[in-house]
C-alpha cells in the first residue's frame, strides 16, 4: 500500500515545440513497452494541431478558459466549451485544435490501448463525506476548492490542484468539503499492472 500527494511544486513542465503553449505533466507510469499511463494539463495559448500519440486512448477536460474546437474527430467540428465535461478520443487521430476565445487550461488522461482500464468520473463534493467506490489503484485531482481525504482513520487534506495516488489500497475512502469542492476520480479496475511506483518530478 502507498499513498502519494502530487503538487504543483512537483509538476513537469515542458513548452510546446511549435510554441503554442506548455504542458505539466502531474505523474505517469510506464513500462517495457512504453507509457501504460499519464496525467497532465495542458495551457494552450495559439491554434494548433494535437501531437500524435499511437494506440493510446485520451480523455479531455476543460478546466478553465472560454474553450476549443476539435476539427477532425468526426464530420463535425467538437465543440469543447463546458468546464469539465469528459471527451474521449483516440491519439492517433489527426486533430486541429482552434480556440474559442482567449486561452484555455485542460485536463488530459492518457491510456495505453489494451492495457489499461480506466473509469473517469468528475465528482461535486460537499459537507456529508463521499464514499468512493474501492479500488485499488486509483487518481484523485482536485479541480476547485479544497477537499479533505479520509482513508480509515487518516485525514489527508487537497487543495486545489492537487492529485492524491492511492496504490494497492485496501481501505474504503472519502471525501468531503466546506466549499462544494469539484474533483476528478480516475480509477484503474484492473490494478494488477501496477507493481512499480509511478513516476513525478
Amino acid at each position: 500500500m502507498s499513498i502519494d500527494l502530487i503538487t504543483p511544486a512537483q509538476w513537469q513542465t515542458q513548452p510546446w515545440q511549435n510554441g503554442g503553449g506548455i504542458t505539466h505533466q502531474l505523474c505517469r507510469q510506464d513500462d517495457a513497452q512504453g507509457l501504460l499511463w499519464r496525467l497532465s494539463i495542458a495551457e494552450v495559448a495559439s491554434d494548433g494541431p494535437f501531437s500524435r500519440f499511437n494506440n493510446i486512448d485520451r480523455i479531455i477536460l476543460l478546466l478553465s478558459g472560454a474553450g476549443f474546437c476539435l476539427h477532425g474527430v468526426g464530420n463535425n467540428p467538437q465543440r469543447i466549451n463546458t468546464l469539465l465535461q469528459p471527451f474521449s478520443f483516440a491519439g492517433e487521430t489527426a486533430i486541429d485544435c482552434r480556440l474559442l476565445q482567449g486561452p484555455v487550461r485542460d485536463f488530459n488522461l492518457m491510456t495505453r490501448r489494451n492495457a489499461v482500464q480506466a473509469e473517469l468520473r468528475v465528482l461535486t463534493i460537499g459537507s456529508v463525506a463521499q464514499p468512493l467506490p474501492l479500488y485499488a489503484n486509483r487518481l484523485v485531482y482536485v479541480a476547485s476548492g479544497t477537499v479533505t481525504a479520509l482513508l480509515g482513520a487518516r485525514r489527508i487534506p487537497l487543495d486545489t490542484e492537487h492529485t492524491l495516488w492511492l496504490n494497492n489500497e485496501s481501505v474504503n475512502l472519502r471525501l468531503i468539503s466546506s466549499n462544494a469542492a469539484q474533483v476528478i476520480d480516475i480509477a484503474f479496475p484492473s490494478h494488477s499492472l501496477y507493481t512499480t511506483r509511478p513516476r513525478y518530478p
